[in-house]
């Protein structure tokens, strides 16, 4: 009999097996205690052009493809504070309390908490005013009518006073990207687990996965208010406010901050490639991972948000990015599944050339940079 490999070959579908054979053969390759190596070229690669793409400047990065580093930089075991990148890490937990039965993603979120008691204002609680309105879906994809992030940095404005962290237009209306609206869906969170919700991650996704809890990190929201967390830009977190703690359980920063390396953020980012799957064993549904990567609200051609996480080209790419704040750095995670590719890289200046350059001129912008790679994919076949 012909081997399902080659049958599909005769019939000419030999670029879906470039892309999906290590799926639909359920020969998925997982890391063991590190990533294994192979040479860019048994990955399909045309090195001398992925050469070209690798970082001269980055705390750490790698280039994962079919389960194998196909390329690195800097030191990819070296933990740091990540910034916007951890909002994937939050919208993570609601899709594993959907995926238990805790909540549906429509359901409103003062059926879970309300903020009595807790939260410094009335117009704060979440059964009052807009917020009344409010659905784990709005929460999820920043579009709760919490404030942008304009004014961040100032003093009395809507994100750089903790008085004006509530929402004022009704939700599903627009998108903002709101660190305030962040803060309050990781307060809420952790209302609905009942428990830090790191530990949640930690037993259900980091530690399954290779990353034990020692080995990466989540600041509380507290600990970004109380310190200089960016001592180019005094006052961030300013807007950040009580509860620090729910029913004994510290509140994690849901705007972000958590503290990982690229290696590790690759595991993430892999498991994710592979539907929730790790090793045969479904971590998180595949529907949900599915879902998250899908456009749910619209921005232009090339950029769309899922659920905290960037959807580019119609779903082409899907990314979880922290911008970087006098880093001239950025950390990302992106993952491209027609190429079978998985991107991470910690602070690292994807476009300069030279120390100097390095130093003064911030990446912002590196959407490109996941497509190039898989342009220099050159037999995808292998």
């Amino acid at each position: 009999m012909m081997p399902l490999r080659s049958y599909l070959r005769s019939f000419g579908f030999g670029m879906m097996l470039a892309t999906c054979w290590p799926v639909l053969s359920g020969q998925s390759t997982y890391p063991g205690k590190k990533w294994e190596h192979k040479k860019p070229a048994e990955l399909g690669f045309d090195e001398t052009a992925l050469k070209r793409l690798v970082p001269n400047y980055g705390i750490g990065g790698v280039i994962i493809r079919h389960g194998y580093v196909a390329a690195s930089w800097g030191d990819p075991d070296l933990a740091l504070q990540t910034a916007s990148m951890g909002k994937a890490f939050t919208g993570t937990l609601l899709g594993l309390a959907i995926d238990a039965g805790m909540v549906k993603l429509d359901d409103l979120v003062s059926r879970t908490w309300t903020g009595e008691g807790q939260l410094s204002h009335r117009y704060k609680h979440l059964d009052y005013g807009e917020q009344a309105n409010i659905r784990w879906r709005h929460l999820v994809t920043m579009s709760a009518g919490f404030p942008d992030l304009e004014g961040v940095f100032t003093a009395g404005a809507d994100m750089g006073d903790a008085r004006w962290n509530y929402s004022r237009r009704p939700p599903g209306v627009r998108f903002e990207y709101s660190d305030a609206g962040m803060w309050r869906f990781s307060q809420a969170l952790t209302k609905l687990w009942g428990k830090d919700i790191k530990q949640v991650l930690d037993d259900r996704i980091l530690t399954p996965i290779g990353v034990p809890a020692d080995r990466w990190d989540w600041m509380s929201g507290k600990e970004v208010h109380d310190n200089e967390l960016y001592p180019g830009h005094p006052g961030y977190g300013s807007y950040l406010d009580p509860p620090w703690e729910m029913d004994g359980h510290v509140v994690r920063g849901g705007p972000g901050w958590v503290v990982i390396s690229a290696n590790d953020l690759a595991r993430f980012g892999y498991l994710m490639l592979r539907h929730g799957k790790w090793n045969g064993k479904q971590l998180i549904s595949e529907a949900w991972t599915q879902d998250m990567r899908q456009p749910h609200v619209r921005m232009n051609d090339v950029l769309d948000y899922g659920l905290n996480w960037w959807i580019y080209r119609g779903g082409k790419a899907f990314a979880a990015r922290g911008i970087s704040l006098g880093w001239a750095g950025i950390s990302s995670l992106w993952v491209v599944p027609d190429s079978d590719l998985v991107i991470a890289f910690i602070r690292s200046n994807l476009h300069t050339r030279t120390q100097e350059e390095a130093l003064r001129k911030n990446d912002w912008d590196e959407k490109d940079f996941a497509f190039q790679v898989a342009d220099a994919i050159q037999h995808p076949e292998r």
